[in-house]
C-alpha cells in the first residue's frame, strides 16, 4: 500500500478519537463544575494542561482570563490557533478522509464530511451558546457513528488495520491524560480517606471515559482513586483502559508488518512491545509507590515515542519495492 494512504488512515482515526474523547470531557467537566464547589483555578485550567496546550494557551491569553470557563472552552473547542481545538481537529481528520475518499466507505466519508459541514454552520455555535450539554453530546455521538461505519462497512485490509492502530494508541494516551486531571486539578492521589470533592472529581473521570457503568459493574458500588486508576490503566476487558487498548495496539502492529520482511516496523513495534511488557509486569501497588502522576506521563510520552518511529518506519522511510527474482529488498 501507497505509504500516503497508510499516513492518512493512520492520522484520520486519531484526530476522530481525538475528537470524541475532548468532546466528552468537556461535556463532564460543563456538569462537573456546577455540581462541586472548586477554585476558579481547579475548574478549567487542567483541562488545557492534560491536552499538552498549556505553553500555547499561556502565550495566547491574557493572564486574567486564565482560569475563565468560557475562554477555557472556547480554546479548547474553536480556537484555529489551537492544533488539539476541536475546530482543528475537524478539519484535519476531515481532510485525511477526504485524501483516502476511495479507501474509506461512503457512509465514513458522509459523516465525517457532515460533522465538519455542521461545525462550520453559525447554527453549531449556536447550540454551543444555548446547549453545550447537546452541542458536545451531538459531536461525541457523530465521532461513535463514524467509527461504527468504520467497523461495519470497510474493507478491513491494511488501510482499516493502520486506522485502527492509529486510534488505539490515540486512545491509550487520551485515557492516560484524562486519568490526569485529578492530579492537575486536585494534587496527588493517595491511600485512606478521600474528600468528597476528590470523589466526585473521580466519578467524573470515569464519565469523560464511558467508565462509569463497567466501573461499578466490576467493583460492586466502591468508588475511590485507587480503584478508579487500577480500572483504567488494568482492566482487560473495558476497551477504553491502557491496557486493553494497548493490546489492540499490538495485534494491528502485527497486522500492518509485511510478511517476510519482519525489518520493516521493527523499530516501532519494539517500543510498542516494551511499553506493553512494562505495563504488564506493574501492579497498582508499584503505579501509586511511584506515583500516579509519573507513570500517566510516562505512558502518555511513550505512546509519543511509538507514533513517531511508526512515523519513520512506514511513513517517511524510503522502502524498496521486494526485487522481482529473488525477493529480497
Amino acid at each position: 500500500m501507497i505509504s500516503r494512504v497508510a499516513e492518512n488512515a493512520f492520522w484520520l482515526s486519531r484526530y476522530v478519537e481525538r475528537i470524541e474523547s475532548l468532546a466528552r470531557l468537556l461535556y463532564v467537566n460543563t456538569q462537573f463544575v456546577l455540581d462541586v464547589t472548586i477554585e476558579d483555578i481547579q475548574r478549567w485550567s487542567p483541562l488545557v494542561v492534560v491536552v499538552g496546550e498549556e505553553e500555547r494557551f499561556q502565550k495566547a491569553i491574557d493572564k486574567n482570563q486564565q482560569d475563565d470557563e468560557e475562554t477555557v472552552r472556547s480554546f479548547l473547542t474553536w480556537d484555529r490557533t489551537n492544533p488539539s481545538s476541536i475546530a482543528c481537529s475537524i478539519e484535519s481528520a476531515r481532510e485525511n478522509a477526504r485524501i483516502i475518499r476511495e479507501t474509506i466507505s461512503l457512509e465514513m466519508w458522509e459523516t465525517l464530511n457532515g460533522l465538519w459541514l455542521w461545525f462550520s454552520d453559525p447554527k453549531a455555535e449556536k447550540l454551543y451558546r444555548a446547549d453545550q450539554y447537546s452541542f458536545f453530546r451531538y459531536i461525541r455521538d457523530q465521532c461513535v457513528l463514524f467509527n461504527g461505519f468504520a467497523l461495519d462497512t470497510m474493507l478491513q485490509s491494511e488501510a482499516f488495520n493502520f486506522m485502527r492502530l492509529g486510534a488505539s494508541l490515540e486512545r491509550t494516551g487520551q485515557t492516560a491524560r484524562i486519568l490526569d486531571v485529578k492530579y492537575h486539578a486536585l494534587g496527588p492521589t493517595r491511600g485512606g480517606i478521600e474528600l468528597p470533592m476528590e470523589i466526585a472529581q473521580w466519578q467524573a473521570i470515569l464519565r469523560s471515559c464511558s467508565a462509569i457503568e463497567p466501573y461499578f459493574k466490576v467493583s460492586y458500588g466502591e468508588l475511590s482513586g485507587i480503584h478508579v486508576a487500577n480500572f483504567l490503566l488494568f482492566d482487560k476487558h473495558f476497551p477504553r483502559s491502557v491496557t486493553r487498548s494497548l493490546d489492540r495496539a499490538w495485534n494491528f502492529m502485527q497486522l500492518i508488518r509485511p510478511r517476510g520482511h519482519k525489518e520493516i516496523g521493527q523499530q516501532s513495534a519494539k517500543i510498542l512491545k516494551s511499553l506493553i511488557q512494562e505495563m504488564s509486569s506493574l501492579t497498582m501497588d508499584d503505579v501509586m509507590e511511584k506515583g500516579l502522576h509519573k507513570k500517566l506521563t510516562w505512558i502518555v510520552d511513550s505512546v509519543t515515542d511509538v507514533c513517531r518511529v511508526i512515523t519513520s518506519d512506514y511513513f517517511t522511510a524510503q522502502m524498496m519495492e521486494p526485487n522481482s527474482k529473488d525477493g529480497s529488498l
